[in-house]
């Protein structure tokens, strides 16, 4: 009767591992290329997929590299993104401030949010600063302009300010985890890839 038992358990722990592969609970962030945050100070700000876009060739890294993202302000008042900060050296050229109308998502598409120089290695520290939500720090990944990235434009020029739109942006894909950066308070962060 023990084997039968077993068997019973082992076949009922496995289709319910079956049943959950693929699916995400409505809190979880789904997975994709760039980094992830929330900021939860005033209101609902979510920073979702940012990454750097670095040119095609990983032997000869262009200067400048393109920031790409989106934003949305889940809150009932507007924000603006007011600069960005690189930690250990870099500068993030805004077109200026970046308004974020609430439940409207800003950055999709392939306009980048920022360009981004003086930077090195795979992944960067980054502080977004907003008017309202205040300071977000992320660890943001760099990728290179092939594959599923090839079709966004070279890195290089000014930004052209961000617009709200409906348009989608890369392809998300599920990368490995990036460093864990320790938030500052009113801050919550989630994981890379989670």
């Amino acid at each position: 009767m023990r084997p039968i038992a077993s068997a019973v358990i082992v076949m009922a722990l496995a289709a319910t591992g079956c049943a959950s592969v693929g699916t995400y609970p409505s809190n979880s962030v789904p997975p994709n290329p760039g980094a992830n945050a929330n900021a939860t100070t005033q209101g609902r700000l979510y920073l979702r997929n940012i990454f750097l876009l670095n040119g095609s060739d990983p032997v000869s890294p262009s200067p400048l590299l393109a920031l790409y993202g989106v934003l949305i302000n889940g809150g009932q008042k507007p924000d603006q993104l007011d600069r960005i900060t690189i930690e250990g050296g870099g500068t993030a050229q805004l077109p200026g401030p970046v308004a974020l109308p609430p439940n409207q998502p800003v950055g999709t598409g392939e306009r980048p949010l920022s360009m981004v120089s003086g930077v090195r290695g795979t992944v960067v520290p980054m502080t977004f600063t907003f008017r309202y939500a205040g300071p977000v720090r992320l660890y943001v990944p760099v990728k290179l302009r092939v594959g599923e990235f090839a079709h966004l434009p070279e890195p290089g020029g000014a930004p052209s300010p961000p617009s709200p739109a409906a348009t989608s942006g890369p392809s998300p894909i599920r990368t490995g985890p990036a460093p864990p950066s320790p938030p500052p308070t009113g801050i919550e962060m989630v994981p890379h890839g989670e």
